[in-house]
């Protein structure tokens, strides 16, 4: 789990909930998250059960190969749909606005639902990594040679595309690009 012991704690403090679900575990795999969360499902929840979600990617994921194909939220919609698992039950931690996108899903999905999934935007990367700091140093333009930097280590979808269309437009020399241990 992404979350450190402090967070949990809060979220313990506010909500029953039985695990917290990283939206990247499933980025390639919804099939299993719709799985997990069909074996968690009940007929009815108390006021402060929830879902609890981590989002902490890019929302690019198309494929056809799934049952669950788009966006991340949008994937999670339809599956929260279809198991009939109510948005009121789920929560979304997040770095991103991701309330309109939110809005919008239910609105297609689930319209007869009274509000959408809860987003909370939170800064809680210094939670989740304490050791990590930020630091602040003066930028040396004079020694800056690239126009962009792409670093896309796993392999994802969205990141084969760029790569992808940056070597088709012969971009790929203009920035520093990393991919599956291209550098």
């Amino acid at each position: 789990m992404i979350v450190n012991n402090e967070v949990f704690k809060v979220l313990k403090k506010h909500f029953v909930f039985d695990r917290i679900f990283n939206l990247l575990d499933y980025d390639l795999r919804m099939d299993v998250l719709y799985e997990e969360l069909k074996s968690l499902r009940q007929d009815s929840y108390d006021s402060n059960y929830r879902f609890i979600f981590l989002h902490y990617d890019t929302e690019y994921y198309i494929s056809t190969d799934y049952p669950f194909s788009g966006i991340t939220i949008i994937n999670l919609q339809k599956i929260l749909e279809s198991l009939d698992i109510p948005n009121y039950a789920c929560l979304i931690l997040t770095q991103q606005e991701l309330q309109p996108m939110c809005d919008r899903a239910k609105n297609h999905f689930a319209p007869n639902d009274s509000c959408s999934i809860a987003v909370i935007k939170n800064y809680l990367q210094p939670l989740l990594y304490p050791n990590i700091t930020d630091i602040s140093l003066p930028i040396n333009q004079e020694k800056i040679i690239k126009k962009y930097i792409s670093l896309n280590g796993k392999g994802r979808f969205h990141r084969r595309i760029l790569f992808g269309l940056l070597k088709f437009k012969n971009l790929l020399d203009f920035g520093w690009v990393s991919y599956l241990g291209r550098k």
